[in-house]
């Protein structure tokens, strides 16, 4: 039941090309004449390097099975005969220091040093955790909608934020359970204490709305609000401010003067040696500072902050000007219009999902994205004409939704067809998060781990009745660390897994014999060697 490693060098003999190309080109691994298997391992090595490591995803077949081969095989220099088999892999190539020696003659082996399989063995698990995130990515990305199924332990929710990191998105993560309604998720009525001892009922707008519109910031609304703010505050003062600039041998500060029209005069105040100087330099309009900032970006002065230069420089008033936006009147510069934005919701399923959507069924559908997707919410009336959703609320393109859940939570049977059909669905596999062990285990601790958990998990999925859904994931393993129990499998068993196992046979006329057959197979694979 458990993998064996191969090694497969790509250099059969003197003088013949090195066909490692080939392997990536197909996506294959050459199995010749080797009882490999599906799951099983391989280090792909050029000499004594290891290059790429790669996982079996088929049974073997003859190359010859393979006509579009023929022709590689033949340039590579390998023999295309019924002897010579190969499958389907997924091959990593190892970055440079990750690379190793395995100081084996060349070909095809298995590899017996323990040393080796257990490199191997990390570097696999480190490999497949981030490809299940990367597969995930890809998928919400092409279906703005997915749900993240599978059995409790497979760490759905920390995989959730994992991908929305690696998209670079902003994201916000809420958990629904029985409670949780409409007025929470996107709006509703509520009670605001007027500061004189009375109660009134306001429209508030529920997490989701709030997250939309942090998503439908363009950068040119943005700086028309913070420069409509900017000519407000003259106004109301003394129609100028002043701005200080750093500099450790100058003192400059910025002087801005409400000008005609809604321009602004800018002017820059200096020290030198206890004199003033006043150096004019303008004036500037809400347009003149929209353009400077694409020119700024274009000009990439710099990469992560737009605000963040040397004065030094021979830079413009108009990015002083910017700048100054930005600092007092908060500018939120990274949720432009086209950066992505994760919606996190934790077990979806625990939520009465009608009456939490409502019409955003609608709105939330992949095809209608955007402005197209525009509903009238149950509280428009009640909507600031001034409201980014004044005319209704969408949910733009920008904003994707994540959804976890777990399978053996009976309540998704109830989940509306409606809903159901506008998310993918992902289900997540207790093998397929075992970087989890990895990251927190020590070696030993971790293969002991993965074997008991692979053998438990085999036991529960023929058990009548429960299935792949009550397997056990990772996450319960991750106790053993030294903060926890140290490696003690006696008091994982005890404490959490023996517990659990009773509830999933709650009910069941044979409970306790099932429990002690569950038990023997724990302790009776822990004892197990590889």
């Amino acid at each position: 039941d458990y993998m064996t490693y191969y090694k497969l060098g790509c250099n059969w003999e003197p003088g013949k090309p090195d066909f490692y190309w080939l392997l990536k080109k197909h996506s294959i691994v050459i199995c010749a004449d080797r009882d490999m298997n599906k799951g099983d391992i391989l280090a792909i090595t050029q000499g004594f390097n290891t290059i790429a490591l790669a996982q079996i995803k088929s049974d073997r077949i003859p190359c010859t099975s393979r006509a579009e081969l023929k022709e590689d095989f033949k340039q590579s220099q390998i023999d295309y005969g019924d002897w010579n088999y190969v499958a389907d892999a997924t091959i990593w190539e190892l970055p440079d220091e990750e690379r190793f020696q395995y100081q084996l003659q060349q070909g095809i082996c298995k590899i017996q040093s323990q040393t080796i399989q257990e490199k191997v063995s990390s570097l696999i698990r480190k490999f497949m955790g981030k490809q299940i995130i990367e597969d995930c990515a890809k998928l919400l990305k092409g279906n703005y909608n997915i749900v993240l199924t599978g059995a409790p332990g497979t760490g759905k929710t920390y995989l959730a934020k994992e991908i929305a990191q690696l998209m670079g998105a902003k994201w916000q993560l809420v958990q629904f359970h029985p409670s949780y309604d409409y007025t929470d998720f996107v709006e509703g009525l509520r009670p605001v204490d007027d500061g004189g001892g009375h109660i009134n009922f306001e429209r508030k707008d529920g997490i989701l709305k709030k997250f939309c519109k942090k998503a439908t910031y363009s950068i040119s609304d943005l700086i028309l609000k913070s420069w409509n703010l900017l000519i407000k505050h003259m106004n109301q003062t003394d129609n100028s401010c002043e701005y200080k600039l750093p500099s450790n041998l100058l003192t400059y500060k910025l002087s801005l003067i409400k000008g005609e029209n809604n321009r602004i005069l800018i002017e820059e105040v200096m020290t030198v040696g206890g004199i003033l100087q006043i150096l004019p330099m303008g004036s500037i309009g809400y347009e003149e500072v929209l353009n400077s900032y694409y020119c700024w970006l274009e000009c990439g002065k710099v990469s992560d902050n737009p605000f963040e230069y040397s004065y030094s420089d021979n830079i413009g008033c108009k990015n002083v000007v910017l700048e100054i936006l930005a600092k007092y009147y908060n500018l939120p510069l990274n949720n432009v219009v086209g950066n992505p934005f994760v919606f996190i919701i934790d077990e979806i399923n625990r939520g009465e999902l009608s009456k939490i959507f409502g019409e955003l069924f609608y709105a939330i559908d992949p095809g209608y994205r955007g402005m197209k997707g525009k509903v009238k919410t149950q509280y428009q009336n009640l909507v600031d004409e001034d409201d980014e959703f004044a005319d209704g609320f969408y949910v733009p393109e920008n904003v994707y939704i994540l959804a976890t859940m777990n399978d053996i939570d009976r309540s998704v049977e109830s989940m509306d067809f409606a809903l159901r059909r506008r998310f993918a669905w992902k289900e997540i596999k207790p093998e397929d998060r075992l970087e989890m062990l990895s990251e927190k285990l020590d070696h030993d601790t971790c293969v002991k781990a993965i074997r008991v958990m692979n053998a438990l998990n085999k036991e529960i999925f023929k058990t009548r009745g429960l299935g792949s859904a009550y397997q056990i994931g990772p996450a319960y393993f991750l106790k053993l660390d030294k903060e926890h129990y140290n490696g003690d499998f006696t008091a994982l068993w005890d404490m959490h897994i023996e517990i659990l196992l009773k509830e999933y046979l709650r009910g069941y006329s044979n409970a306790d014999a099932k429990v002690e057959e569950f038990k023997n197979v724990y302790f009776n694979s822990l004892n197990e060697n590889l």
